[in-house]
């Protein structure tokens, strides 16, 4: 946790009852978890020498494997212009790699490189290790709704995104 956000330095929010009380305090906490990913995503930007941009596309690709220039402009909310510029510094510095489509030779896919996994690994292991390691605390029933939380305030997010683009 930032030392601007210790817990000592948080002040709980007062209700009426305990749900809504809850209620406060898990928003309050989403607040300052995209603080502290904010930041994890920083130091893991700046580590790779990148933009934040930059990462965000090895991150989508990381996870979602080999795409189109056009899937992952849309993932990212890029333009294609914009893809481009980030792409290319992503290959000069050996991140990505671009090959023609298996499936349509006259179209091409990105995908990360072995360099850009190890390091993704080197940079963010520690921190999946404590996450995997906070997650063990709960069983299953526990897990699938902290799963179904997190997916449904993802989702909230990307309709608040798409609203805000109309």
């Amino acid at each position: 946790m930032s030392k601007y956000l210790s817990k000592k330095a948080i002040a709980r929010p007062r209700t009426r009852s305990t749900r809504t009380a809850l209620r406060e305090t898990v928003r309050l906490e989403l607040r300052l978890l995209t603080t502290e990913i904010d930041g994890v995503d920083q130091r893991a930007a700046a580590r790779f020498g990148l933009t934040r941009t930059d990462l965000r596309c090895l991150d989508v690709l990381a996870a979602t494997g080999p795409m189109a220039p056009s899937q992952l402009a849309r993932a990212v909310i890029l333009t294609s212009g914009g893809l481009s510029i980030a792409l290319d510094r992503l290959e000069r510095a050996g991140y990505i790699t671009r090959r023609p489509d298996p499936q349509d030779r006259r179209k091409v896919v990105v995908e990360p490189t072995a360099l850009a996994l190890e390091l993704g690994r080197e940079v963010f292991g520690t921190l999946g290790a404590r996450v995997d390691k906070s997650l063990r605390r709960y069983g299953e029933a526990e897990l699938a709704a902290i799963g179904d939380f997190l997916c449904s305030i993802r989702l909230a997010i990307q309709d608040d995104a798409a609203e805000a683009e109309r």
